[in-house]
C-alpha cells in the first residue's frame, strides 16, 4: 500500500478512547498512518498548522526509540553487555558503520524478533491531546545523563544553526534531535515544558502534550529583519508593464497594438517569447514572435506572463542567488500546467504556469539575506528527512520562504489565488474553497520536482493531494491510491513531456 488512512483511529481518539499502535520497525507507511491520524485530529480542532511540527517531533522520538532498540540488538550480537561502561564507548564508535548503514539488510530480522517493541499511544481529554511513545528498554545511566545534558544544552540556544554546528553528533545523533524538538515546541506555541520523559525498569516513555490553547511565540532574528526590510524596499512593477497589463484588460486594445508596445522593449520581447515557449501552450511548436505568442496564448495569459516577467526582472537584477532556483521554478511551472490540463481544470490552467514559476520567490530573498542559515537548514532538512524546509525556517529565522513569498505577492498586488498558491506550496491542506485546486497543483508539481533532486520521497506527498489527482486522472491510479508504480509512471510522463518540450523550444 502506498497510503494508509487513519480515519478509524482518529475517530476513536476524538471520542475519548485511548488508541495504541504497537510496532517493532519504522517504515514510511507507519509514518503516513501517524500523519493521517494527527491531520484528522488537528483538522477537527482547527489547528492544522501544527501538523508538520507534531509529525517532525514524533518522527524524531520514534527514530530515537528505534535506534535504542537497534543499539541493544547490536550489543547483544557483539556479546557485550550494554551496561559495560568500559567497552560502551568503543562499541558505539562502530555502531553506526556496522549497523545503521545496513538498516535495509536487517529489517526483516528486526521485524521477526520478539524482545523489543515501541508503542505509540494517543489519548484526548478536554484540555489536551497527549501522544506518548513507549519503548520497552530501560535507559542505562550513560543514556539518561546524555539525554538530560542534551535537553539542558538545547534550551540555551536561540538559533538552530548554532545548535546544529555545536551539537551534531554523528555517533548517536541525539543532540541535534533534542534541540530540534525544543525549538519546534517552543516556537509553535505548544511549549517545551509539554515534552515529558519518564524512565523506569520497564522502559522509557516520551510524551508530548498538545494543549488546546497555544502560547503565541514571536521570533525576532537579524535575518528576519533583513528579509522584511528587503521586501519593504522592493520596487514596484515598471510602468511599461503596468500599462501593458491595462491594455490586456481593455476591450478596445488590439493584439497588434499590444504586440507593437512589447516589441519596443527587446528584453521584454525576449522574456515573453521565452516564457510562452516554456509554458507549453502548443506542445511541439516553437513561438518565434510576440504576435505569434499573443495569437496562441491570448491576452489573459499574456497578463500573467507579464507578471512573471516583471517579477523575474526585478529579482534577477536585485539578487545574485536568482539563477540557483530559476531552473527548478521553470520545471514546477511546466509540471503545474501539465497537471491542470490533465485534470481539465479550465479555471486554473491560465494561472498554473505563473503560480509554479513564482512559487519560490521568497526563497530567493531568504538565500540572499543569509546563505549560511539557508545552507544549514537545507542540511538539517536532508539529514532529518523532513518533508520541507519551511518548518525549520520558521523556528530558526522566524519566517518561512513561503511566507516571504506571500509578502512579496501582497506588495505586488498579485491576485488572491496566486498569493495563496505561493504561500501554501508546502502546506496545501491549509487552503480550502476556490483556491484549493491551484494550490494542490503547484504543491504536487513542486514535490515531484523535489523527488527528482532526492529532496523528498514519494511517501512525503500528502494523501489528500494524491486522492485529489487520482479521482480526476483515472489513468494515473485508482481512487484508493494503492499503487506506487502508478505514481512513478505519472511522474515519468510529466518529466518526459517537459524534457521533450524544452528540446522543441530550444
Amino acid at each position: 500500500m502506498l497510503l494508509v488512512d487513519g480515519k478509524n483511529y482518529s475517530d476513536l481518539i476524538l471520542k475519548g478512547e485511548t488508541v495504541t499502535l504497537s510496532l517493532k520497525y519504522i517504515d514510511e507507511e507507519t509514518l503516513l498512518l501517524i500523519n493521517s491520524i494527527i491531520l484528522r485530529i488537528l483538522s477537527f480542532y482547527g489547528n492544522i498548522f501544527l501538523l508538520e511540527t507534531l509529525v517532525t517531533i514524533l518522527r524524531e522520538i520514534i527514530y530515537n526509540a528505534f535506534k535504542a532498540n537497534l543499539k541493544r540488538i547490536y550489543f547483544e550480537k557483539s556479546g557485550v553487555p550494554i551496561t559495560d561502561r568500559e567497552r560502551y564507548h568503543i562499541l558505539m564508535e562502530k555502531f553506526k558503520d556496522d549497523f545503521l548503514f545496513r538498516i535495509n539488510e536487517i529489517a526483516n530480522e528486526i521485524k521477526a524478533q520478539e524482545k523489543y517493541y515501541i508503542n505509540i499511544i494517543f489519548k484526548k481529554n478536554d484540555d489536551e491531546l497527549k501522544i506518548s511513545i513507549f519503548n520497552n528498554v530501560a535507559l542505562i545511566e550513560e543514556e539518561f545523563n546524555r539525554i538530560k545534558a542534551r535537553i539542558e544544552k538545547a534550551l540555551q540556544y536561540q538559533n538552530l544553526a548554532d545548535a546544529y554546528n555545536d551539537m551534531y553528533d554523528s555517533t548517536e545523533g541525539a543532540g541535534l534531535g533534542f534541540a530540534l524538538m525544543i525549538f519546534l515546541l517552543r516556537n509553535s506555541g505548544i511549549g517545551h515544558n509539554n515534552l515529558k520523559i519518564q524512565t523506569s525498569e520497564k522502559g522509557v516513555t516520551v510524551s508530548v502534550n498538545v494543549p488546546k490553547k497555544l502560547k503565541e511565540e514571536s521570533i525576532i532574528s537579524s535575518v528576519k529583519k533583513k528579509v522584511l526590510d528587503d521586501v519593504d524596499t522592493l520596487p514596484t512593477f515598471p510602468e511599461n508593464i503596468v500599462e501593458l497589463q491595462r491594455l490586456c484588460a481593455s476591450k478596445e486594445a488590439t493584439i497588434e497594438l499590444i504586440a507593437s508596445r512589447i516589441s519596443q522593449d527587446p528584453s521584454l520581447t525576449a522574456d515573453v517569447i521565452k516564457l510562452s515557449n516554456s509554458a507549453g501552450f502548443v506542445p511541439g511548436k516553437k513561438i518565434m514572435t510576440v504576435k505569434d505568442a499573443l495569437m496562441i496564448i491570448g491576452l489573459k495569459n499574456l497578463n500573467l506572463i507579464l507578471t512573471a516577467s516583471a517579477a523575474k526582472t526585478i529579482m534577477q537584477s536585485r539578487y545574485k542567488k536568482f539563477e540557483i532556483i530559476w531552473e527548478h521554478c521553470i520545471r514546477v511551472a511546466n509540471y503545474s500546467t501539465a497537471i491542470a490540463k490533465m485534470k481539465q481544470l479550465s479555471g486554473i490552467i491560465d494561472s498554473a504556469f505563473t503560480s509554479g514559476l513564482l512559487h519560490d520567490i521568497g526563497k530567493i530573498v531568504l538565500m540572499s539575506a543569509d546563505d549560511k542559515v539557508v545552507h544549514t537548514i537545507s542540511e538539517i532538512t536532508r539529514d532529518k528527512q523532513l518533508r520541507s524546509s519551511s518548518i525549520l525556517e520558521e523556528i530558526s529565522v522566524g519566517i518561512s520562504h513561503a511566507d516571504i513569498g506571500s509578502l512579496i505577492a501582497e506588495k505586488w498586488n498579485f491576485p488572491p489565488h496566486l498569493k495563496n498558491a505561493i504561500e501554501n506550496h508546502h502546506s496545501p491542506l491549509n487552503v480550502n474553497g476556490d483556491h484549493r485546486d491551484l494550490t494542490f497543483t503547484v504543491y504536487l508539481a513542486n514535490m515531484l520536482a523535489g523527488v527528482e533532486k532526492n529532496k523528498y520521497s514519494y511517501y512525503y506527498i500528502e494523501m489528500d493531494v494524491l486522492k485529489w489527482i487520482a479521482v480526476f486522472v483515472p489513468e494515473f491510479m485508482s481512487a484508493d491510491i494503492d499503487n506506487l508504480d502508478d505514481l512513478k509512471a505519472f511522474h515519468e510522463k510529466l518529466k518526459n513531456n517537459y524534457n521533450n518540450q524544452m528540446t522543441a523550444a530550444g
